[in-house]
């Protein structure tokens, strides 16, 4: 932000760039590997885009080129999560689903992102500078798009089992029956305020760290980095136990989890590892992530079209939640401070806890459970 002399409106305008892009790019990438292309090749395609537009973030030398970069970013990595999931779900077993693409989504996102992420691109910014740091992201980008194009495999399932992976038939998309289900339309609702809250708290978290806790940038990079530690757990354990014990009651507790992280950041003291713990329970709401983003409206609609029900939900969420919201946070940073912000945060994801209540239970062992236990009612 001194470097380039930008405000918390610019910041968010940076943010919510990319977000815009990834959205309507995102449901158009998710509509061409459910239709046209082999998903293999897509995917690998797209991670070495979306990382030459990582390492040109590090070149931008003024605002308008940055918005360009993050603009064109987001294009290429919108349909990265989609595409993705639709490897997990046919090849996953009901009762591993929603941990399988809790572990893709939330808790490998964790590891590498959040946890990792915050600590080793701080540390590299303090002694090679931070444009230096985001040129060498390219390389990790560059081994996991040849590892994906040379070893992945495409999805077999019985709908598409004919297919060798190279082609696939025209499908003929009814978004009219996609949008008729209540689960994908609570979905879509939920997700606008999840991606407000997830991209806010941390677009704004560094800053409330660093500005208002008083926090040096290393101490706030822990703190940071807790949140990834609390994603890798909470991203495999929460969607395990709703294939367990169901998703619309894990979604609520999730989210009453993700109310800790910006209210504890509001009134816990400007202890490091008071904060941390804080960071770390707090983003038990990334719980919501894979189950309101991807478990529950892929396991709800027609299964052909996986991807366009994944990217139709991450559309509305990228496009209003994460991009309208960080716009109108950065406003409000500027004008109120960073502290409001955190308040708009945690009534987004309280927003979810409500959304959840509403759900209609689509874990598989769930629902054949309820199915065996009605079947004796009906017989006597």
């Amino acid at each position: 932000m001194e470097d380039l002399n930008i405000t918390y409106t610019q910041l968010g305008l940076a943010t919510s760039v990319f977000s815009f892009s990834w959205s309507i790019i995102g449901l158009f990438g998710s509509y061409i590997a459910d239709t046209r292309v082999s998903r293999k090749k897509l995917l690998a395609i797209l991670v070495f885009c979306f990382s030459v537009c990582s390492m040109l973030t590090g070149l931008v030398t003024g605002f308008a080129m940055l918005l360009a970069v993050r603009l064109l970013m987001g294009a290429f990595e919108g349909p990265v999560m989609p595409v993705s999931q639709s490897f997990i779900i046919p090849q996953s077993s009901p009762h591993r689903r929603g941990m399988n693409m809790g572990l893709m989504q939330v808790s490998a996102v964790g590891l590498i992102s959040s946890m990792l992420g915050p600590l080793i691109q701080v540390a590299l910014a303090e002694s090679i500078g931070w444009r230096a740091a985001f040129v060498v992201t390219i390389i990790p980008g560059i081994l996991i798009s040849i590892l994906i194009w040379k070893f992945l495999v495409n999805p077999v399932t019985s709908i598409n089992a004919h297919e060798t992976g190279a082609e696939k038939p025209k499908e003929k998309i009814h978004y009219i029956e996609i949008f008729r289900n209540r689960n994908v339309i609570l979905s879509i609702i939920g997700t606008l305020f999840l991606l407000c809250w997830y991209f806010c708290v941390l677009t704004y978290g560094p800053g409330y760290l660093t500005k208002v806790k008083g926090l040096t940038d290393t101490q706030m990079s822990w703190v940071m980095s807790s949140f990834g530690v609390g994603a890798i757990l909470w991203g495999v354990l929460i969607p395990r136990l709703s294939d367990r014990y169901g998703r619309k009651p894990l979604v609520s507790i999730a989210a009453l989890l993700g109310v800790i992280a910006p209210l504890g950041m509001i009134y816990a003291p400007a202890s490091v590892p008071l904060l941390m713990f804080i960071a770390f329970v707090g983003w038990g709401g990334t719980g919501v992530n894979a189950l309101m983003q991807s478990t529950i409206p892929a396991e709800s609609g027609d299964p052909r079209f996986v991807s366009t029900i994944i990217g139709s939900n991450q559309l509305t969420g990228e496009l209003l939640g994460a991009t309208l919201g960080a716009i109108l946070c950065g406003i409000v940073a500027d004008k109120y401070g960073l502290t409001a912000v955190m308040y708009i945060c945690a009534a987004c994801i309280g927003v979810c806890f409500f959304v959840g209540l509403f759900y209609r239970e689509s874990a598989p062992l769930v629902v054949a459970r309820r199915k065996a236990a009605l079947l004796p009612r009906a017989n006597a």
